[in-house]
C-alpha cells in the first residue's frame, strides 16, 4: 500500500514540477501526454495531500505561491540529483572516452584549467582533452564543455555553479615601500590603480559592515588583460584587483602582497556550460562533476 501510494504521490509532483515549469495546465498536459483536466485534478489531490497551496489560480494565469516555489526548487534539485545518479550508474558501465573540447578565457585556462585537466585525463586514460584558451567564450557549439564567468549566448546549453572567484588587491613590495600601503580602501583614490578599460565603471567593490561598498579608482595604465595588468603590478605600476588564482604563486613568493583581504568582495562567479541532454556523455559528465569537486575544494582551502 505505501509503494503504491508513493507511486501516485511521485506521478503528482511529476505533473507539479511540468505545470511549474510551463506556469500552463495545458503545456504541462500536452508535455505528459494527457488532458488539462487530469492534470488539474492531480494538483489538487497533491495541495490536499501536502495540506497546503501550491499553486493560485487567476484569468493572469497560475501563480506559484510561497510554499509551491519552495517545493518546485526542492523537486528541481531532487531531480537533478537523481539523473546525476542514473548517468553516473550508465558511466560505470561503459567508461568515458573520446575527446573533450573545453573552451575557457585565457586566464582561467592557463591558471584553473590546465592543471585540473592534466589531472582529469590522468584518471581517465580513455578521454583526450582539446583546451581552447580565447580572449573571450564565444559558446561555439563544436565544444563539449565552456568554462566562463558568463552564459554564451549558444540556445540549448545549461550551466552549474563552479562558487565565486575570489579576488585580491595586491601590488608589489616595490610599489609599496616607493607610494605607501592605502589603510582603507577609500584611500586607493590616492593610488595608481591598474583596471580593464572595458570592464565597466571603474569601481571596486568591498564589504562595509553589512552592505558593499563601491571605491571609484583612477590609473595611469590599463589593459583588457588580467595577465599583463599583473605583468605591471609586478613591474611596481602600481595596485590590481585579480582573481586569486591567477596570483597565487606570485602572492606565495612574496613578489606581490595583498591588501584589505577581510573586506574584498568577489560577486563574479564561475560556472561550466554545457549542451542539454536527458543523456550526457560520459567524458562531459564526468568533468563537470570533476570541475564541481576540484573547485570547490580549492575554494575552501583558499578560505
Amino acid at each position: 500500500m505505501f509503494f503504491t501510494a508513493a507511486l501516485r504521490d511521485l506521478n503528482k509532483l511529476n505533473t507539479f514540477v511540468r505545470v511549474a515549469q510551463h506556469r500552463s495546465f495545458t503545456k504541462a498536459a500536452t508535455e505528459l501526454r494527457t488532458r488539462p483536466s487530469v492534470v488539474s485534478k492531480r494538483i489538487k489531490e497533491l495541495e490536499t495531500s501536502l495540506g497546503f497551496t501550491l499553486i493560485h489560480r487567476s484569468t493572469h494565469g497560475l501563480v506559484l505561491t510561497e510554499a509551491g516555489e519552495g517545493l518546485f526548487q526542492h523537486c528541481l534539485q531532487t531531480l537533478v540529483k537523481l539523473d546525476d545518479y542514473v548517468t553516473e550508474r550508465r558511466n560505470l558501465e561503459t567508461g568515458p572516452f573520446g575527446t573533450l573540447r573545453i573552451q575557457a578565457i585565457s586566464e582561467y585556462a592557463r591558471a584553473i584549467l590546465a592543471p585540473l585537466t592534466i589531472k582529469f585525463v590522468e584518471q581517465h586514460p580513455g578521454v583526450r582533452v582539446h583546451l581552447s584558451a580565447d580572449s573571450a567564450a564565444s559558446g561555439d557549439e563544436s565544444f563539449d564543455v565552456i568554462v566562463s564567468g558568463q552564459k554564451p549566448s549558444t540556445p540549448g546549453i545549461v550551466g552549474r555553479d563552479l562558487g565565486a572567484i575570489r579576488h585580491v588587491v595586491c601590488a608589489s613590495p616595490a610599489y609599496f615601500r616607493k607610494f605607501g600601503r592605502p589603510k582603507t580602501p577609500q584611500e586607493l583614490k590616492n593610488h595608481n590603480c591598474l583596471a580593464d578599460p572595458y570592464s565597466g565603471p571603474k569601481k571596486w567593490p568591498f564589504r562595509n559592515s553589512s552592505r558593499p561598498l563601491l571605491i571609484e579608482i583612477k590609473g595611469s595604465m590599463s589593459s583588457t588583460s588580467q595577465s599583463v595588468l599583473i605583468q605591471m603590478a609586478l613591474h611596481g605600476s602600481g595596485i590590481v584587483r585579480v582573481p586569486f588564482h591567477l596570483v597565487r604563486s606570485e602572492i606565495t613568493q612574496k613578489r606581490l602582497e595583498v591588501i584589505f583581504q577581510k573586506v574584498t568582495l568577489s560577486p563574479e562567479r564561475l560556472s561550466v556550460y554545457f549542451a542539454k541532454a536527458k543523456r550526457l556523455p560520459a567524458k562531459t559528465f564526468d568533468f563537470v562533476k570533476f570541475l564541481e569537486t576540484s573547485l570547490r575544494s580549492t575554494q575552501d582551502a583558499g578560505r
